[in-house]
């Protein structure tokens, strides 16, 4: 269907191109007002503009660019990169599955329980100001291999709010495993989600074992004169 849908849409650009007027683009004209005489006009081809309203295409990436980084230059650095990733354990997911499916089966699942997650995380971050008041923010989302998808967000937060010394952020960012008695849902939420292991000789079957870097490894250094 994306296939079908993306194909739909370059014909429409095809056919169009006087509506769009395509002859205003810049360059365009190039190759055919060309004095060099190693270029033939009649191998060109035609072609055929892409405006910046097909999603996808290089000038609506060059576009966004723009736009963020004149978000940069108004608000200045962003304060906070945050990644949000999809999760194949989620119970909304692994409820609708049938069986032997896989999660990869069902992108239109995915990306819909995705959408809705991250919509929650940007009512918590933008709305509700958990890590407080955010005037500018800039976000992307990415699809991984077997259309995994998660986003990125970059925060500019307000003046009284921008984290200055190691304290402000040791309130916002942890290294550290949680309190078991003090945060006992975060706990189990990295517990389950962010500590590798077990594995080792006597968890063979483990999926990292398969893949095993051999961590530390011996390390030989040779002089040369």
């Amino acid at each position: 269907m994306y296939a079908k849908i993306e194909q739909s849409r370059l014909n429409y650009f095809r056919r169009h191109q006087s509506t769009i007027r395509a002859e205003l683009y810049k360059g365009i004209q190039d190759v055919l007002n060309a004095t060099d005489a190693n270029i033939n006009s009649s191998e060109v081809g035609k072609q055929i503009i892409l405006p910046s309203s097909f999603i996808g295409g290089p000038r609506h990436m060059h576009q966004l660019y723009q736009d963020a980084m004149s978000i940069i230059r108004a608000y200045g650095k962003p304060d906070l990169f945050i990644t949000f990733t999809w999760n194949t354990k989620w119970p909304e997911i692994t409820s609708s599955l049938l069986k032997n499916q896989t999660p990869s089966d069902r992108p239109d699942l995915c990306t819909r329980v995705f959408n809705n997650k991250l919509k929650a995380l940007q009512y918590d971050l933008f709305h509700a100001n958990v890590l407080g008041k955010i005037i500018s923010r800039i976000h992307v989302i990415e699809f991984q291999k077997r259309g995994l998808p998660h986003a990125h967000l970059l925060i500019i937060l307000n003046e009284e709010d921008k984290p200055r010394n190691p304290d402000d952020y040791d309130t916002i960012v942890s290294a550290e495993i949680p309190d078991k008695d003090k945060f006992p849902v975060l706990y189990e939420a990295v517990k389950k989600h962010m500590i590798h292991g077990p594995c080792g000789k006597f968890y063979l079957k483990s999926p990292c074992m398969r893949m095993c870097k051999k961590i530390p490894k011996r390390i030989s250094i040779s002089y040369q004169k």
